[in-house]
């Protein structure tokens, strides 16, 4: 399923939602400090100077908790090309979205001659699908095509959780969700061939193999 051009607008108000932007932001990423972060760590985990991180931090508390934004290019600062395995790394403690059914029915890849962007997990009509970590509902609705019921959940550091083809929605928009919270329950809404989760994991817009970050024994 080609979710790219729903997920821009999607992207938008998550990113404003988030920081309260004003109207020029410089490109790169906001992530969330952790216990033991300080600017020291974050200069040398993403080799971006400390006058960088503090001129594009102005009056910010580098201290677990805090958002901070690592810049890619922040114009008369310089650019610096961090991995985006950085982010990712950041995002270790996921959980598996439908403890009750650890089968994958359909994988990350090429699908029927097209790019299948998530994983789908079977299970029973009805079965509680839970948050896989810490975030904001984004988008919660059926207005996304063929997804059907449709939760989208941001997390820190660019990454969304995309939960389709719900049978009911729980959060709505701009809901903050937690780690294990049961936030819909699993149906064959939209285009379907029975219940499951269709499951997929996107950095910005870009979507990423699930199994990289989440192993159905978690």
């Amino acid at each position: 399923m080609v979710f790219k051009k729903y997920f821009n607008s999607i992207l938008s108000w998550s990113f404003v939602f988030l920081i309260a932007s004003c109207a020029s932001v410089p490109s790169g990423h906001y992530i969330l400090l952790k216990k033991k972060d300080n600017i020291e760590k974050i200069s040398k985990e993403f080799k971006i100077p400390k006058w960088a991180l503090l001129a594009s931090n102005i009056g910010k508390k580098f201290k677990a908790g805090s958002w901070i934004f690592v810049p890619r290019n922040s114009g008369i600062f310089g650019s610096y090309n961090y991995s985006d395995s950085k982010l990712i790394l950041r995002n270790s403690n996921f959980i598996w979205p439908v403890p009750s059914s650890r089968k994958i029915s359909s994988k990350f890849g090429k699908r029927w001659g097209k790019k299948h962007e998530g994983i789908d997990i079977p299970a029973k009509r009805g079965t509680h699908i839970l948050a896989i970590g810490d975030g904001i509902t984004v988008y919660s609705g059926a207005g996304l095509g063929g997804y059907g019921n449709i939760t989208v959940i941001s997390h820190p550091n660019g990454l969304f959780s995309v939960y389709a083809h719900a049978q009911k929605n729980f959060t709505r928009k701009g809901q903050r969700v937690h780690r294990g919270q049961v936030i819909a329950k699993v149906g064959s809404t939209g285009r379907s061939t029975g219940p499951h989760l269709h499951f997929e994991i996107r950095l910005d817009s870009r979507a990423i193999n699930p199994q990289v970050l989440i192993s159905s024994s978690n």
